[in-house]
Formats: structure tokens, sequence, C-alpha cells
């Protein structure tokens, strides 16, 4: 969208041009020096604008470029997201710090100065994606060597972006101090908008990482160029002068002198908004439905407050928006009444709608609270604060405290308090008029409604948990069920154990029926001995297949996950084989392990909405088939609700020059298994597909191969293979 478009787009920016072409110079004493405002009348907003908006998208599309550039160099792990997001976090607070001492500090002219040279410095730094010289060696810190790339080849310019909107703002209110100034902010929340939906959808398919990061650091030149000239339109100024405030809009909002309860409320209100954003994107994704790109909802709804609430005061009306969200609140508590077939949907469907109403009224209420244009890069720079504080709280300070996800119901509570207070303080249902002395009658009451969801959400479960564990993976949970106990991750099941005397028998996907199931059987009648590898152990149910002289090296990434395992479960205690555990991701574990060929390679990492997709890819395949023995077999597990990844491991393996077979096993709930889909490789003619259990096993048709999907380290995305879109 170009910013003519998004200007016409939105009315009340149609309203801030036309004012804007009311304004003739900033320099009464010099005509000539007409400031920022070029001719025709208007224009300069439009360069404004155009900064602003691209700027935003540039934000937010270099976030998910850079981390798949290198997502592969580091195992495409979790930590790999999670470092990219606090690096980006960080830098973010820091552009918002950069714009207000500049502008504190000083005068126009030397702020276009020191910005124009920022930005000729971050010309330099693209491309952004890292050479190979880059790829890490193995023997680094993954953290401190990933923070060194990404601050070598998006770190100033990511700085630079980052302090666009308040810079740009603060620079528009020299010659417009009023309150239409704070619209930029919508604008440039509009931005970052359209950057997370076109992504995954438009971007993303059609073009691999190296176009994705050519195209960025183009459009970042020509970002350079617009904010330049606007920097350069600065310099015209000579100082800040008594004329030019004279000849400047008078501002709508009081300069008054900022207090610490101010402050206070400018960090307070984001950082709640923030940790909102987090915990409800975890259990909704999490813990009522694995459904790929749901997290793009709840991320779109939070921008969509800033640009309600910046837009215009009028579209702020506290009352209706707390009685919406109270609604939604109750609903949530009382989920258990509704009929099962839609309780899922209602359920995801009311987190969403108090999600929105509870942005909405932070952001809201911090907009509502706005200062004076003078104090608008502190405004900035402590709403900024607020957000990263609130990743911190979740991302690292609750993982450390906490072994579960208790922080939903805790701050779930304090919405409803919040919100249970504007509700009965705002007058009127038409604009935000408080009386603060009903709401301070009633803080009693809050503190019950507050009381409810702690009750409801922390204590009230389906089933007895036996443990619970949290780290930077997430948290794993030991249920326990009238057949046996389960180990499970969100809502996705990673194996159960039944209970005495069958404790010893294989379960869920991995049953005697399953397509590996049969594939070990056949392959133990042939072989005295087998050389097993599987990437994701679960809870080790593929353990109860070993024979005395069989064995296992057993590969997995959450160090969690084998922790549980050794403790609640029995299957690799009981297990006779030689078992070899391997801490790490399973393709950097593979690529280390050169003097290994193995008879049987299982791969398990695929049940879930984040698939590791770099073990998906042509350079996996091929790395696969160099660890295989001459006669091995390499089996995936491709069950999945939402992503239909058969076809894509058919073309890999004809890629690859295997032959590939598609087996699906049907479940039986009385002995704890589950409907499964494998796939078998192998080369061709192996013998492994005449076995008798395989005979149901299903090859690909020519046309199949010919639409399936082909990923690759520089291509990949999970549209391709979303069943909906089949």
């Amino acid at each position: 969208m170009s910013a003519p478009e998004s200007l016409q787009a939105t009315p009340s920016l149609q309203a801030t041009v036309s004012s804007q072409s009311e304004c003739s110079s900033i320099d009464g004493d010099h005509p000539d020096d007409v400031g920022i405002v070029d001719s025709p009348r208007g224009r300069s907003l439009l360069w404004f604008a155009a900064t602003t908006l691209l700027g935003a998208f540039l934000v937010f599309q270099v976030q998910p470029i850079i981390s798949k550039c290198v997502l592969p160099w580091f195992g495409g792990t979790p930590a790999v997201w999670t470092t990219c997001m606090l690096f980006f976090q960080v830098l973010l607070f820091g552009g918002y710090l950069y714009a207000h001492v500049l502008r504190t500090w000083c005068s126009p002219v030397w702020q276009a100065v020191i910005h124009l040279t920022l930005l000729c410095v971050a010309a330099l730094m693209v491309p952004i994606e890292p050479s190979g010289a880059w790829k890490p060696s193995g023997t680094e810190s993954p953290t401190f060597y990933l923070l060194l790339m990404l601050a070598r080849h998006v770190g100033l310019p990511y700085f630079v972006l980052s302090s666009t909107g308040p810079l740009i703002q603060a620079w528009l209110s020299l010659q417009d101090s009023s309150e239409r100034v704070y619209r930029l902010y919508a604008l440039s929340n509009a931005g970052s908008l359209f950057a997370l939906l076109s992504y995954p959808f438009l971007f993303e398919p059609v073009l691999s990482v190296s176009d994705q990061s050519t195209l960025w650091s183009m459009l970042f030149l020509g970002f350079v160029l617009i904010q330049g000239y606007v920097a350069a339109s600065l310099l015209r100024m000579r100082s800040r002068g008594p004329s030019r405030e004279a000849n400047a809009v008078k501002s709508d909002i009081p300069s008054s002198p900022v207090t610490r309860l101010q402050m206070g409320v400018w960090v307070a209100l984001p950082a709640l908004a923030s940790v909102m954003l987090l915990v409800v994107t975890n259990h909704v994704c999490q813990d009522i439905a694995v459904v790929p790109f749901l997290w793009v909802l709840p991320l779109s709804l939070y921008l969509a407050s800033f640009i309600v609430c910046f837009d215009s005061p009028q579209w702020y009306r506290p009352k209706p928006i707390a009685a919406v969200t109270l609604a939604a609140l109750a609903l949530i508590q009382g989920k258990a009444m509704l009929p099962g077939s839609i309780q899922l949907i209602a359920e995801a469907s009311c987190y969403m709608v108090m999600l929105f109403g509870a942005c909405l009224l932070c952001h809201g209420e911090v907009a509502r609270l706005k200062p004076s244009t003078n104090h608008l890069t502190l405004y900035y720079a402590l709403l900024s604060a607020g957000g990263a504080l609130g990743g911190i709280i979740v991302a690292i300070v609750c993982p450390l405290l906490l072994n579960n996800h208790a922080e939903l119901p805790f701050f779930v509570a304090l919405v409803t308090a919040l919100t249970f207070l504007l509700f009965f303080a705002c007058r009127g249902w038409r604009r935000p008029d408080y009386d603060w002395a009903a709401a301070s009658r009633l803080k009693y009451g809050a503190l019950l409604v507050m009381v409810t969801p702690i009750i409801t959400m922390a204590f009230v479960s389906k089933h007895r948990t036996i443990a619970s564990q949290r780290n930077f993976f997430g948290v794993l949970t030991v249920r326990e069920k009238p057949i046996g106990i389960c180990l499970v991750h969100g809502s996705t099941l990673h194996g159960m154990q039944r209970h005495e005397p069958h404790q010893s028998q294989p379960t869920t996907y991995y049953g005697y029926e399953s397509g590996v199931g049969h594939v070990i059987e056949a392959m133990q009648q042939e072989r005295p001995a087998l050389e097993i590898a599987v990437v994701g152990l679960g809870c080790g149910v593929l353990t109860t297949y070993g024979r005395p002289n069989d064995r296992f090296d057993l590969i997995e990434i959450n160090p969690a996950v084998i922790e549980i395992a050794d403790r609640h479960f029995t299957f690799m205690r009981d297990c006779p084989s030689q078992l070899e555990r391997h801490l790490g991701d399973g393709r950097l574990v593979l690529e280390r392990l050169t003097d290994k060929r193995f008879d049987l390679l299982v791969l398990d990492a695929f049940s879930s909405d984040a698939i590791p997709a770099h073990l998906l890819t042509r350079e996996s395949m091929r790395l696969y088939k160099q660890r295989l023995a001459d006669e091995g077999v390499l089996v995936i597990h491709t069950s999945n609700n939402h992503l239909e990844l058969s076809p894509l491991v058919h073309r890999l393996g004809d890629d690859a020059g295997l032959e590939s077979r598609m087996f699906e096993g049907i479940g039986d709930d009385s002995i704890g298994t589950t409907h499964s889909t494998w796939m078998i490789l192998a080369r061709q003619g192996h013998s492994i597909f005449q076995a008798p259990g395989l005979a149901g096993a299903t090859s690909a048709s020519a046309e199949q191969l010919r639409h399936a999907p082909l990923w690759t380290d520089q291509h990949h995305d999970l549209v391709s293979v979303l069943r909906l879109w089949q």
C-alpha cells in the first residue's frame, strides 16, 4: 500500500493533511525558509506518512527474514526465534530512547545531521543476509554468536527503523504541536499490521530467503532516501525561535510537567497489554487449538488496538468496550456449560474478544493520557519500555519462577479487575469521563471478581496432573488417564504408558499396527541387530521394540523431555538395548555423527503446528541419506491435524532418489493406540516394501509429485502444506 492510498483510506489522516495545508512558514523572519512544508500545500505530510508507513513495514518484515536466514545454522530450535525476538525488543526500546535523547538535547539542525549520518552508515550494512563465512562451527556459544551476527547484519538498520515513529512525529510537531501528530502512530501500526499479514501469505510462499533479503534491502535503501529527505528539510531551520513557535499550530493538549504517576501508567498499561498478548497466544495456540498461523490473530488484534486508540479519540469508548470484555471473560469462566462441539471454538473466540478488549482499554487509557508534544519522545520511550517489560515477564521471569502457565489466570484476573473498575467508573457510554470516587468504593468488588478466574482456571483440570515442568521450550505435563499416564506439551500428545501389566506395550502412534511398528518388526526378522536413531524422544515409547543386540541413538532437543521420560516412564529403563542419549537439534546432532550409519532412522518431530521446517528440506534429506546404511530405512511420522506433510515427503524422497510409501495406521482406544501416518523411504526396490504388514502402504502418483512442494533451506513455508489449501 502506498502512502497516498493509506491516507485516502484513513479519513482522520486526510483531516490532518487538510490542517497542514493551512501552515505556511516555520520561520517568519525568512519567507524562503518554509521549513518542512513544501509546495503544494500538504505535500510535506505525505513524506512524513510515507516514512512512517515504510519504516513500520520494514520493522515487522526484517524479523522473520533474518530469523529464517540463520535458522538452519542453529538447528531451527525455538531458541533462535526467542533470541531474535529478545534482540529486536531491546533494540526497539533503544531506538525510542535514541529519539527521545535526540529530541531533548539537540536542535533540529543537529538532529538532522546526526540522523542523516546514521542513515548513511546503515545503508552500508545491506544486504542483511549473512554470508557463508558466518556459519558457526559448533564450538561457539549459540546465543552470544547469534546476537553478534544479528548486531552485525541488522543492528544499525533496525535501530534506525525503530526510531522512525517517535522521531518523525517529533519532527512533525515542530510545525504542528497539536494532537493530530499522534495519528501517525496509528499509521505506523497499520504498516506493521500489513507486514505481519502479508509475510506468511504473500512474500514467504513466493520468494526464497535470499530474495526476501534482497527485496528488504532495496526497500530499506528507499526508506533511507525518503527519511533522508525529511531529515534534510530540518537543515533549513537555524534554531527553534519564538517566531516558529508563534506560527506553529497550537497544541490541543495542555503542556504541563509530567508526573511520576503518569510515567508509571505509560509503562504499566502497555506492559499489561503486552503480557496479555503473550499469555493468550500461548494458551490459545498450545492448549486450545494447535493451528498454524493462529498466533497471527492475537498479534493482529494487538496492533489494531493501537490503530483504533491513536487514530482519533472518538474511537475509544471505555464503557461499551469494558462491557463486551466482561461478557467474554464470563463466557470463558462458564465454558464448561457450552456444548462440547462448539466449546473449543467458543473458548478461543472469547479469548480473542477479551484480548482485544483488554488491549483497547490499556492502549486507550495510554492514548487518553498522552502528554503535549513537548514530551512526545519521552512518552513513546516509556510506552516501548512497557511493551519490552511485558515480554521479559513472560519470556524470562515466568519460566524461571513457575513450572506451569500460572501467569494466565493471574493476569486474566488482573484484567478482569481493571475492566470491572473502568466499567463502573466511566459515567457515560460515549466518552471517557470517569468518577474515580465510585471506582474506589468498588475496590472490594474488583478484588472478588479477580479471585474467580484464578480459582476456575488454575485449579480446575480434566485430568490429574502428576508432574509439570517448564523451561525455555514450554510446559511439559504428565497426566493420568484411565488406562495410563501420558506426556503432553500444550495439547500435543507425546506418548503414553499403560498401567501394569501392559506397561511394556507400545502405545499412541507407535503401536504394533503402526507404520513404524511394521517396519521394525520386518527388519528385526531379517537382522539380528539394528542400529536405530530416533529424532524426537517423547516418553521413549519406541524403545519397547529394543532387543539386547539393538542399539538406539535417541536425539532430543528439550532436556526436560529426557528428565521426565527417565523419572515418570519406564520404557527406557526396561529396554534391554544399548541406549545413548544426545541433547540437541536433530539435524545438528546428525551432522556431528559422521562415523554413524543407521539401519533405521526415525523422525518424529512434526505433530504440532510449529514444525521444525529445516528437518524437511532437500538439504536435510541428503544428510539423512548419508547417515543411512546401505540397506537403511528412513521412517518419518507425519501425523498432523492441520498440515499435509506426506506429499512434501514424497517429493523430497523422489528428489533424493529414494522410493517412498505412506502407511496409515488405525488406532484402538482400548489399548491406547491412535491413528497415525508414517512415511517409509528407502532405496529403489528395497525389501522393506515387500513386508506383509506394509501391504497397505501407498506410493505417490506422478500428478501428486508434480504438485507437491519441494522445500529447501532457502525456500519453505507452511502455507504450501496447510490442509485447508489442499
